[in-house]
């Protein structure tokens, strides 16, 4: 009997032992991110028959439980990868909020200076210095959109090699998971090397959204987005990124696993991989487009101005900005495979409908279709020579054409804020007078332009009463074309002199054309002065200046929303976090309470021990 109670209080002495160790390795990391609470599981010892009853014979450590669960820790997962998703939209658009605020502001600022400049110009046409001033401030319009441009250029190749840096953490948190899956393998009851690759997940959902499955082996299969196995019990595959189709330079996600490589959808990725991806293919491109729209719309409206009316000199004004309809320019913004032999041009025909966006054209072999920026596609038929077709405003021109299945992205404004330049350095040719004189009548905002100038040198376009048509006269009064309807529907030509007359005129306006050079004119200027004000932008509701206050405004909403949803995501992880805690987390004041009764069954076991020592020192002295 002594034996068996001595056997019974060192089992019960053991078992103690183990609960006060495992009390103490949970009080000595109770600051261990991401250490699961243990506690020892302790059972009854198998009884034996004797004498007709059930003896007890104890307790022992049965196993050490590490207190975690799933559905919470999954809960967890989610959050982290939807706060840093919220984390990483935020800094970025703050980033772009900074730079709209900061050197884009002055764009605008500029531009009213410029007009500032004009309406000086304008009380004295001859005045060399005030047209120096004007030129000066198309300058500074010009230098600000092209910095702003190469700053946001700058922060998509920022943005591309945080996402190789981000792909590279993640391979190596897929190797060290696959390593931790083995160790798992051989080692399948060691709870701090879960704890470990608890850890691991917790950073991979940074970056990524993220789900754990077990597997019959003992470890996991770890699925990154919606289905893609980034480890597979003890093999690890690797992210990476190839080049776009059609743009090489735009990579894509992909998986490598084994030999072969698959590209995946970015936009299911969610985490920090997937805020950097919106960032460089939708936030930067839509600014970039914004600001090219901007850009090219003043150089477009400027240099419209400029051919319409004369120089000091006498003669036809110059360009002020650089032709933004150049063959080079139009032929940059078309982005083609490098395999195709396609020379597609796009020419802005009306900046008032003009949008910004991607097109995609295709041709399949048999005809060509084009999808907007709004994914809508519909077929197009190339027509003339070369083929050309219009859509919103632009003029698609293929001077060779298309392979069967090649693909091509149009982006009309993308490059627009890096490729405005003045190219006039003579103040002289700022085209001051208007070829319509200040003779005209005019109330309505319909406009006449010149597209050539022959033997009819002076002309009236008079509209009718009800604004229904139109007539041609001479200085005297003669009639030069009799009524026709208004407004036409193509250029008219009198005398060799070929004209456009817009839409918008009122009842009795009157257009005089004067195509003599003429000192003190200053027509043109004020033309050019109500270009701050016009609406001459998406279809007639913007200026140039409101087409950028409307970007300022969109990037500041964009800001205000980010920052609503990373409050929103910081609330929800610091829940799920408390609910993980409150599973796996270690409370001092509950260890210490069982420090206590640990330490009290520890010595109430002695005693037993105690106890059978005595008994058998008193049986062995009895039988002496």
């Amino acid at each position: 009997m002594g034996f068996d109670l001595l056997n019974l209080g060192a089992q019960s002495v053991m078992t103690a032992q183990r609960q006060l160790n495992t009390t103490g390795h949970n009080i000595s990391n109770v600051n261990t991110e991401g250490y699961s609470r243990q506690t020892v599981e302790q059972s009854a010892s198998d009884p034996y028959y004797w004498g007709g009853n059930q003896w007890g014979t104890g307790v022992y450590a049965k196993t050490v439980k590490r207190n975690f669960d799933q559905f919470s820790v999954d809960q967890l997962h989610v959050a982290t990868s939807n706060l840093g998703n919220a984390k990483a939209r935020d800094d970025r658009l703050n980033l772009i909020d900074g730079i709209m605020s900061g050197m884009a502001g002055k764009v605008p600022e500029q531009m009213n200076e410029f007009y500032g400049a004009v309406r000086t110009l304008s009380d004295n046409p001859g005045d060399m210095g005030a047209r120096s001033v004007v030129l000066e401030k198309a300058r500074m319009v010009s230098n600000s959109l092209n910095q702003v441009n190469d700053v946001l250029f700058s922060r998509e190749r920022d943005t591309n090699e945080e996402i190789d840096v981000t792909l590279d953490r993640i391979n190596g948190i897929g190797k060290e998971l696959a390593d931790i899956h083995q160790s798992m393998v051989n080692d399948p009851t060691n709870n701090d090397l879960y704890d470990r690759h608890q850890r691991l997940i917790n950073e991979l959902s940074e970056y990524t959204q993220v789900s754990v499955s077990p597997r019959n082996s003992g470890n996991f299969n770890i699925i990154i987005g919606s289905g893609h196995n980034l480890v597979s019990g003890v093999h690890s595959s690797e992210l990476t990124t190839v080049p776009g189709d059609p743009d090489q330079h735009q990579r894509r996600l992909a998986m490598v696993e084994g030999n072969a490589v698959k590209t995946i959808d970015k936009s299911d990725i969610r985490g920090k991989l997937g805020a950097l991806f919106e960032f460089r293919d939708k936030i930067l491109p839509d600014t970039r487009d914004e600001l090219g729209r901007v850009a090219a719309g003043f150089a477009i409206k400027v240099n419209e101005l400029q051919e319409q009316g004369f120089d000091a000199y006498g003669n036809v004004g110059d360009l002020m900005f650089r032709d933004m309809n150049s063959d080079q320019i139009a032929a940059s913004r078309v982005v083609a495979n490098p395999s195709s032999t396609a020379d597609v041009k796009v020419y802005i025909d009306d900046i008032n409908v003009a949008r910004s966006g991607d097109y995609q054209l295709r041709f399949d072999g048999a005809a060509y279709s084009i999808t907007n920026p709004d994914d809508q596609t519909q077929s197009v038929t190339p027509t003339g020579v070369p083929p050309s077709f219009e859509i919103d405003g632009l003029k698609i021109q293929m001077d060779s054409p298309m392979s069967a299945g090649d693909a091509l992205i149009l982006r009309p404004f993308r490059q627009g804020a890096g490729q405005i330049e003045i190219t006039m350095d003579d103040p002289a040719k700022i085209a001051a007078q208007s070829f319509i004189s200040s003779q005209s009548r005019l109330s309505g905002s319909g406009d006449v332009k010149i597209n050539s100038v022959g033997a009819q040198d002076q002309f009236q376009v008079v509209i009718s009463n009800d604004a229904s048509q139109y007539t041609v006269l001479d200085k005297d009064g003669n009639t030069l074309l009799t009524a026709a309807a208004y407004p036409p529907s193509s250029p008219v030509t009198v005398n060799g002199t070929q004209f456009e007359l817009t839409n918008g005129a009122m009842p009795n306006d009157v257009f005089d054309i004067n195509l003599n050079p003429a000192v003190g004119e200053n027509g043109n200027l004020l033309k050019l002065q109500a270009l701050q004000t016009d609406k001459q932008m998406d279809e007639g509701r913007s200026s140039i200046i409101d087409v950028f206050e409307g970007l300022n405004t969109r990037i500041g909403m964009l800001k205000a929303s980010a920052g609503n949803q990373r409050a929103v995501a910081v609330t929800e992880h610091d829940a799920a976090q408390s609910k993980v805690a409150e599973v796996s987390g270690v409370n001092l004041d509950e260890e210490a309470a069982n420090m206590m009764k640990f330490q009290q069954a520890y010595m109430a076991s002695s005693r037993i021990m105690t106890a059978a020592n005595d008994a058998f020192q008193q049986l062995l002295s009895a039988t002496r």
